[in-house]
């Protein structure tokens, strides 16, 4: 339920607070309806007034009040504090949490959208890089080394691996995110699996343009077409758009042959009943194996229209295709992402629920999470990392349609962020 004022003790104040006096008949300088509080000087008149306690207004605050753990620290006692009786319903809930959480929580916040700036001018990049295939010239492979190069650095460094949370976007956007999305998650599996730096760069960059010959249908072949007719001819060069994907890079001057493979073979299946050649096991090349697993997830993620699935039942769905996929692959991304990858939707064993923020290599089943709060203001949200927090677990997931409105505004899941997954220290 949301709180809308809570009692909070003088101790508490600190700048940016929101609070309301609400003690009859006490004469005072400050709004009868609330105020916020301004500087060290306000502190100082508030506690003039003789009160032991104001009421504090959440959703007009900057931010939190002093947590009680952090004034029993400062007052350098052994023994609790007076306020231990009086806590707020805030400390209440989150004052088991270790100082680590959520001393790292403003941290996270701010590398997240670092991140999601980074992601965006990439996205830019993409497009470019994509409109300029249709003109080949070298300028195409400068493009796109220079969203595949930073990519590779990252992914080759003891740095956390930068990816994706794969949502949908407007229509006109979504085959650059899909490209983009699916060439960051291409590279950082083929760095699991071990493949050599160029070969790493020559995934991203086949993954990059996988999608290329979608849509190039001639307009004569609609001409005088009835529905049917239509239907089937988008059917039929859908089944086509690798070829014609691989036969255009192939006028690109400098476009690596393995990476025309990768594109030309992306929708290839182990079992034959892939497209367009039904090529089956080793025939398919390493790359193309590591991009139809990247692919896949990709699209399970967006769903169907109409559908949101979170990114945790796109796992499941991946987990089930293992046998047409590379399994290896398969495995080794499932264990990259975690069980829970970026996005999902959790309840914790405290009862609070959340989306997944950072998945973990070390114990895929404690990712960092995102919790909602209602004293929490959105953009201060708390990021609780299992990993550090031993006694909390992930109870269940959750569908989108198990959140209530003000925790899907609050969660905005869908809403396209960049996130971490943790890279595990080489030895």
């Amino acid at each position: 339920m949301q709180i809308d004022e809570y009692p909070i003790l003088l101790e508490q104040l600190c700048p940016g607070l929101f609070i309301r006096i609400d003690t009859p008949g006490l004469s005072h300088p400050f709004p009868a309806k609330g105020f916020k509080i301004g500087g060290e000087a306000d502190i100082a008149k508030i506690r003039g007034l003789g009160l032991d306690h104001v009421l504090c207004v959440p959703d007009k605050s900057d931010r939190l009040p002093i947590p009680i753990d952090e004034l029993e620290k400062r007052s350098h006692k052994s023994q609790k504090g007076p306020w231990t009786a009086a806590r707020t319903p805030v400390s209440a809930e989150l004052s088991s949490l270790k100082r680590e959480t959520i001393e790292r929580n403003k941290e996270r916040i701010e590398r997240f959208a670092a991140c999601e700036r980074r992601y965006e001018k990439a996205m830019d990049q993409v497009v470019e890089a994509i409109k300029m295939v249709s003109s080949p010239n070298a300028e195409v492979m400068k493009a796109a080394g220079e969203v595949v190069g930073p990519m590779a650095e990252t992914f080759l460094s003891d740095l956390d691996v930068l990816i994706n949370v794969m949502t949908t976007k407007m229509r006109e956007e979504a085959r650059h995110y899909h490209a983009l999305n699916v060439a960051v998650l291409s590279m950082m599996l083929a760095t699991e699996m071990g493949f050599a730096r160029r070969d790493i760069e020559e995934v991203g960059l086949g993954a990059l343009f996988h999608d290329i010959g979608k849509g190039r249908v001639p307009i004569q072949r609609f001409t005088k077409g009835s529905v049917a007719v239509m239907n089937r001819v988008l059917k039929e060069y859908y089944m086509e758009h690798p070829k014609i994907g691989a036969k255009m890079l192939a006028a690109v001057p400098g476009f690596p042959p393995a990476a025309q493979m990768l594109v030309l073979q992306h929708h290839e299946l182990l079992d034959g009943s892939g497209f367009p050649a039904h090529l089956t096991g080793d025939a398919i090349a390493p790359g193309a194996r590591v991009a139809g697993v990247a692919n896949a997830y990709d699209r399970f993620c967006n769903g169907r229209e109409g559908s949101h699935p979170t990114p945790h039942e796109a796992m499941k769905a991946l987990y089930k295709r293992r046998g047409k996929l590379d399994p290896r692959a398969v495995t080794l991304f499932i264990r990259k992402l975690g069980i829970y990858p970026p996005g999902s939707l959790v309840e914790l064993s405290n009862g609070m629920q959340g989306m997944v923020v950072t998945a973990s290599m070390r114990d895929s089943m404690r990712p960092s999470v995102k919790v909602y709060h209602p004293d929490i203001p959105k953009r201060e949200a708390l990021i609780i990392d299992l990993g550090i927090e031993t006694e909390l677990t992930v109870a269940k997931a959750l569908a989108i349609s198990d959140l209530l409105p003000e925790v899907f505004q609050y969660l905005n899941p869908g809403k396209q962020v960049s996130y971490y997954v943790d890279a595990v220290p080489r030895a």
